[in-house]
């Protein structure tokens, strides 16, 4: 028999396992939702590089938060294996963001990158890995998709954005978030000037979202801080 504490206990790990996103377009290298504040989401290996636009592509996404900040960046590396891979080009280039800091609601979002304007000698044929950085309040969780570009490659018709919540939705830059390394849930700190930090207030009851910035461009590797939240309440029935 069920009582009122159990069913308590069980709504708090419930939104717990929640907390996470996937990459629907392209198909993410694939999904582990324990594993999403890792690197490429806990998937380090390359799979099947899927064909992508040189040009202007849309990226789908599906949020399991109420309101959350996303980033999207690449790395030209063949084989990335760390956060550092999407610093630089093989020849020292910076490579920029993909997208700018935005904000999605909970549900399906889609947004564009132009690869081929990221003027970082990416042209025909060129092998890329996308990563997509996604914070609901609880630290910022990871999705990878490997992409072959292709010059007037044409995406499926259903697949295309109807409206661009890159664009739409970009925060404000007017509160810069911190840019010293943090610690992952595995313990390691993982940080890189390959995109920048994003964070978001996923508070229902406020209906407000923490802003985000660009001090530098870094990708930070958080632990499951929304997690160990629900666990204290739990701890407090």
């Amino acid at each position: 028999m069920f009582t009122v504490k159990s069913l308590l206990v069980a709504s708090a790990l419930a939104s717990t396992a929640l907390a996470h996103f996937t990459l629907d377009y392209p198909t993410s290298r694939g999904f582990d939702d324990e594993n999403e504040p890792q690197f490429c989401g806990g998937f380090s290996s390359v799979e099947t590089r899927q064909p992508f636009p040189l040009g202007q592509g849309p990226i789908h996404i599906d949020s399991h938060h109420p309101l959350a900040t996303v980033v999207a960046f690449i790395s030209t590396s063949e084989n990335p294996t760390s956060f550092g891979d999407f610093n630089t080009t093989s020849n020292g280039t910076s490579i920029p963001l993909a997208t700018p800091i935005f904000q999605v609601a909970e549900g399906d979002s889609c947004f564009n990158v132009d690869l081929g304007g990221l003027n970082v000698g990416l042209s025909n044929g060129s092998l890329v890995t996308l990563q997509v950085q996604f914070d609901g309040g609880d630290g910022a969780l990871y999705q990878c998709t490997d992409l072959v570009l292709i010059e007037g490659y044409n995406v499926p018709s259903n697949e295309t954005c109807t409206s661009d919540a890159a664009h739409t939705n970009a925060t404000s830059s007017s509160s810069a978030l911190p840019s010293a390394s943090a610690t992952s849930s595995s313990g390691s700190s993982a940080t890189s000037s390959a995109a920048t930090s994003a964070s978001a207030s996923g508070s229902a009851a406020s209906g407000a979202a923490s802003s985000a910035a660009m001090a530098q461009k870094e990708v930070i590797g958080w632990g499951l801080v929304g997690s160990l939240i629900g666990l204290a309440g739990v701890a407090m029935l």
